[in-house]
C-alpha cells in the first residue's frame, strides 16, 4: 500500500494511505485530497504497473516535479521520492512503513553470517576511520569523483526527507546500486548496543532468486568492523591465512576471490548497523576512494537515525505537551458548563419542589443554553480532532444560513443583538451541507458573543461574485473588532478573546470545514468597528456524492 506523507503546504504533517490501484491526487478528490489552492483539481496519479508506482501527470496547470524534475510522462517512483504538486512537497513511500527498523523484515535464511574466528589484519588492504574528520571526500577532480559527491548530495537530501529509517535506508541502496558495482548489498541493523544484528535489507545484483541461494557475508570480517569500528577494504578472503578455517561450509570458501567493502553505521557512539557490498573480483576491484566514499554514506545514515530519533523525541514530548493543555483547557471550560448547568437544575428542582412553575420556569433556560453549549462543544471538538470526508452535493446556500439563523436566533434574543440579513439569489453551490451548516453557525455564535449587549446588530449577507467564481456569505458584528496582531492566530485551536466564555475551538472547527470543501474564509476588523468574516463557496462542478445521496436536506 503505497503511502504518501506531505512535508510542505497547507496539508503539512498529514498521512495518505493510498489503495493498491489507481490514484489521483488533486483538490478535487476523497482519494489524495489537498487543500492546496495551487494544485489542480485533478494534479496528478499514482498507477500501479509491473510491481511498480508511477506518478503520472494529468495536464496540470503548475505541472508535477518529482525529485525537482518536471514529469513529462510516467515516471517509475521509489521509496522517498519527492514529488511536488503546486507548493505541496510530498514524500513516496511504497508501503506503510513504521518509524523503526523493523518495518520490512528479511527472513534470516536470506544470509549466511557463518564464519570462522581470528584477526582480518592481513586481508584488509585499507582501512578508515569513522571518525567525522575522517569521512572528507576530496575535492572532484575526475568523473568518478563528481559522481560520488552527487551520490553524498543525494543521500543528504534525503536525511529528515524520508518518513522512516527503513524508507531511508531501502532509497540509500537504490542509489549505492545504481552508483558501484555490486554483486551482493546487505544491510544488518541492531536496535542497541546489547542487541544482535540482524539482515534489514538484502539486495542482488542478478535477479535469478531459483533455489533461494543465501547470500553470503564473512562474519569475522563484520566482528572486525563491530570491534574497531573501521570501514575495511577487504580483498583475496580466500588465499589469507588467518582467514583458512577447517570447516568446508564456512562463509569464506563460499566468499571466494572478491572485493569486499564492510562500513559500520554509527549513531550517538553506538554501531546500530553495517554496510556489506561485494563483488568477484574478476568484474571489479573496490578502490580506497570508493571505501572512503562507504564510510561517508555510513556516516551519513548515522546521522539520519540520529535525527529520526530526535524527530520522533520531539513529536512526542509536543504531543504529551498538548495533550496536558489541551486536557487542562477543556476541563477549565467544562467546569464552567457544568456549574451553569447545576444553577439552572438547582432552580428548577427547588420550583417542583415548591410546585411553584414560575421558578421551574426561570431555570429551564439555564439548563438548556448550557446543553447547548455541550453539545457545540462536542460538534466541535469531533470536526476538529478528525479528518472528514465531505458529502458534496449541490445546495441552496441560503436555505442552510436561514436554518443556522433561526438556531441561534435564542441566543441572540437573550443577549437584545439585532440579527439582520439579505440573502441575494444565488447559483447551487457543491458543498457538504452538514459541515457549512456547523461552520455558519459557529461564526454567528462568535459574532453574538463578540457583539455589545442591547446594542448588539449582526448584519448577514450573501452574494455571488462571477469573477471570481465563489459564493460569499459575510457576517459583520459590531463589536469591539480584533487587534491587527491577534489577526492571525484567530484560528488556531484553543486561542479565544472570549476569556472564560469561549473555547477557542469554534473558529479552529469552522476554518477546517471550509477547507476540506476547498473552500476559503477570511476576516477583516477595525478595532472599535467591528469584524466581518466572509466565507467564500466554490461555485465549480467537482465530483458529487451518490445520486441516491443527492435528494437530502438543502437540495434544489
Amino acid at each position: 500500500m503505497p503511502v504518501l506523507h506531505v512535508l510542505q503546504g497547507p496539508d503539512k504533517g498529514r498521512t495518505y494511505n493510498t489503495p493498491d490501484e489507481s490514484t489521483i491526487i488533486g483538490r478535487s478528490t476523497d482519494q489524495v485530497h489537498l487543500s492546496d489552492n495551487s494544485a489542480s483539481r485533478r494534479h496528478a496519479e499514482l498507477r500501479p504497473e509491473t510491481g511498480h508506482w508511477l506518478i503520472v501527470d494529468l495536464n496540470s496547470s503548475n505541472g508535477t516535479f518529482l525529485n525537482g524534475q518536471r514529469v513529462l510522462s510516467p515516471t517509475c517512483l521509489k521509496d522517498g521520492d519527492q514529488i511536488r504538486v503546486g507548493s505541496s512537497l510530498l514524500v513516496f513511500t511504497g508501503q506503510d512503513a513504521s518509524d523503526g527498523f523493523r518495518a520490512r523484515k528479511v527472513p534470516q535464511d536470506l544470509v549466511d553470517l557463518e564464519g570462522g574466528s581470528g584477526s582480518a589484519d592481513s586481508s584488509i588492504l585499507a582501512a578508515v576511520n569513522t571518525s567525522e574528520d575522517s569521512v572528507i571526500i576530496q575535492p572532484p577532480e575526475t568523473a568518478d569523483a563528481v559522481a560520488a559527491w552527487n551520490l553524498v548530495y543525494k543521500i543528504a537530501e534525503l536525511i529528515g526527507a524520508a518518513p522512516s529509517i527503513d524508507v531511508f535506508l531501502n532509497r540509500v541502496c537504490d542509489l549505492i546500486l545504481e552508483h558501484l558495482v555490486i554483486d551482493h548489498l546487505i544491510v544488518l541493523t541492531r536496535p542497541g548496543p546489547d542487541d544482535d544484528l540482524e539482515p534489514h535489507i538484502v539486495r542482488a545484483r542478478t535477479k535469478d532468486r531459483t533455489g533461494k541461494k543465501k547470500v553470503v557475508a564473512s562474519r569475522t570480517i563484520i566482528n572486525h568492523v563491530l570491534e574497531t569500528r573501521d570501514g575495511v577494504l577487504c580483498g583475496n578472503v580466500l588465499t589469507d591465512d588467518r582467514f583458512k578455517t577447517d570447516n568446508p561450509l564456512d562463509s569464506i570458501h563460499e566468499l571466494g576471490s572478491r572485493s569486499i567493502i564492510c562500513v559500520p553505521i554509527i549513531a550517538r557512539d553506538e554501531v546500530r548497523g553495517i554496510f556489506h557490498f561485494d563483488c568477484s573480483m574478476s568484474h571489479h576491484t573496490y578502490s580506497q576512494e570508493q571505501l572512503r566514499l562507504a564510510v561517508a554514506i555510513g556516516r551519513l545514515t548515522g546521522f539520519a537515525i540520529i535525527n529520526a530519533e530526535l524527530v520522533q523525541s520531539l513529536v512526542r514530548n509536543e504531543r504529551l505537551a498538548a495533550t496536558g493543555q489541551t486536557v487542562a483547557y477543556l476541563s477549565h471550560h467544562i467546569r464552567n458548563i457544568l456549574q451553569g448547568l447545576q444553577s439552572g437544575t438547582d432552580v428548577v428542582e427547588v420550583g417542583l419542589k415548591r410546585s411553584d412553575l414560575n421558578a421551574t420556569r426561570s431555570g429551564w433556560p439555564l439548563v438548556r443554553r448550557n446543553v447547548e453549549r455541550i453539545y457545540q462543544l462536542a460538534m466541535n471538538l469531533l470536526t476538529f480532532s478528525k479528518d472528514r470526508n465531505p458529502k458534496v452535493e449541490l445546495i441552496q446556500l441560503n436555505r442552510i444560513v436561514e436554518d443556522a439563523v433561526s438556531l441561534v436566533q435564542d441566543r441572540a434574543d437573550e443577549r437584545s443583538i439585532m440579527l439582520l440579513h439579505e440573502l441575494e439569489e444565488l447559483p447551487a453551490v457543491p458543498c457538504d451541507a452538514e459541515g457549512a451548516h456547523q461552520a455558519i453557525q459557529n461564526i454567528l455564535l462568535n459574532a453574538i458573543d463578540a457583539s455589545p449587549r442591547k446594542e448588539g446588530r449582526i448584519n448577514i449577507r450573501s452574494r455571488y461574485d462571477p469573477d471570481d467564481g465563489y459564493v460569499v456569505l459575510s457576517i459583520h458584528d459590531n463589536g469591539k473588532g480584533i487587534p491587527s496582531d491577534a489577526l492571525e492566530g484567530i484560528f488556531d485551536a484553543f486561542v479565544s478573546g472570549k476569556g472564560h466564555g469561549g473555547t477557542g475551538i469554534g473558529l479552529a472547527a469552522a476554518k477546517k470545514i471550509m477547507d476540506e470543501m476547498n473552500g476559503r474564509i477570511d476576516v477583516e476588523s477595525v478595532v472599535d468597528q467591528g469584524t466581518t468574516f466572509h466565507l467564500r463557496f466554490h461555485v465549480e462542478h467537482v465530483r458529487l456524492a451518490d445520486s441516491a445521496d443527492t435528494h437530502g436536506p438543502g437540495q434544489s
